[in-house]
């Protein structure tokens, strides 16, 4: 089992600076995590204010990739429909490339019709793009002599480099747990980012997605990023100190700021859930830590990573 975690890129914790984003990812290394992850918005509508200071993620990656020099990065995900992916391919490449080949691209469709509006992409023909779209890098990133005619993308007699450091390029995930996104998988990607599943959906979609990856002679790797609050946790480990401020501790032991749907409780609740997603086939677990400050982030970060030897 690989552990990765998500980067504050954007304010879902602390307000997200290069000290924040930097320490964490640092930290990360130093504490042996697999992989750091970054989420992707370019420009959304005033109703998405939670997105309105978000590091560009491809950006953040190329700072992120000098500052470190093992951990992977990612995207989880990357909304490509919103871009050109002939300059995404060049960009991930030179990254993959100068980073040593330590670039994991996920990709989905989003969800946010204004942004899509905003940027004047096609939001409702951008699971189509999406398709194409991957199919594009890939050609890009593998073949000598690129070719693609498409109805989104035409080129021929081009020239590419650098080709990314890992052979065929790096690996594509997709994010999503519609049937479209799970076709998606099994045709066209190397593996599965599912966000916040439930251990059900995690079931349902794993059993779906092995036999359809079966039919077309593939297998996947599957993901799960989930948002986990250890607060509790961490503070009984002494890492932490209990909030007196902002509410407190509630009756159910749940942190200020905390999600109501976040994974919660001991130590030993958390590694079970991961043990259960582990037997469904997720080979890599990616934390979104609740934190209202950098303290709890690094205080979690540090409770789990002294058990993580025993995944």
């Amino acid at each position: 089992m690989k552990f990765g975690l998500c980067l504050p890129n954007f304010p879902f914790g602390v307000k997200p600076s290069r000290e924040t984003i930097v320490g964490i990812a640092q930290a990360a290394e130093r504490l042996n995590y697999d992989s750091a992850w970054v989420s992707d918005h370019v420009l959304a509508p005033k109703d998405k204010p939670r997105y309105g200071h978000i590091y560009e993620v491809l950006t953040t990656m190329a700072y992120l990739a000098g500052m470190t020099e093992r951990i992977y990065l990612g995207t989880s995900v990357l909304v490509l429909p919103q871009r050109d992916a002939i300059l995404a391919a060049k960009q991930i490449a030179t990254l993959d490339d100068l980073a040593g080949g330590r670039v994991i691209i996920a990709v989905g469709v989003g969800w946010i019709e204004g942004e899509y509006n905003n940027l004047g992409a096609d939001f409702h023909r951008r699971g189509k793009h999406l398709n194409e779209a991957m199919q594009v890098m890939k050609t890009l990133w593998q073949d000598d002599d690129p070719q693609f005619a498409g109805e989104f993308y035409n080129f021929k007699d081009v020239l590419f480099g650098p080709k990314p450091a890992q052979a065929g390029g790096p690996p594509l995930w997709v994010g999503g747990a519609s049937e479209a996104a799970i076709r998606r998988m099994a045709v066209l990607g190397d593996g599965w980012n599912a966000d916040d599943a439930s251990l059900e959906q995690l079931k349902a979609v794993t059993e779906q997605l092995r036999q359809l990856t079966a039919e077309n002679g593939r297998s996947v790797e599957i993901s799960l990023r989930r948002t986990v609050d250890l607060r509790p946790a961490a503070a009984e480990a002494g890492l932490l100190a209990a909030p007196t401020t902002g509410g407190g501790v509630d009756q159910a032991g749940r942190w200020p700021g905390a999600a109501a749907g976040a994974l919660s409780g001991s130590l030993a609740e958390v590694k079970d859930f991961i043990h259960q997603a582990a037997a469904l086939g997720v080979s890599h677990f990616i934390f979104q830590f609740e934190h209202n400050t950098q303290e709890e982030h690094l205080a979690q970060m540090e409770l789990f990573a002294q058990v993580r030897e025993e995944f």
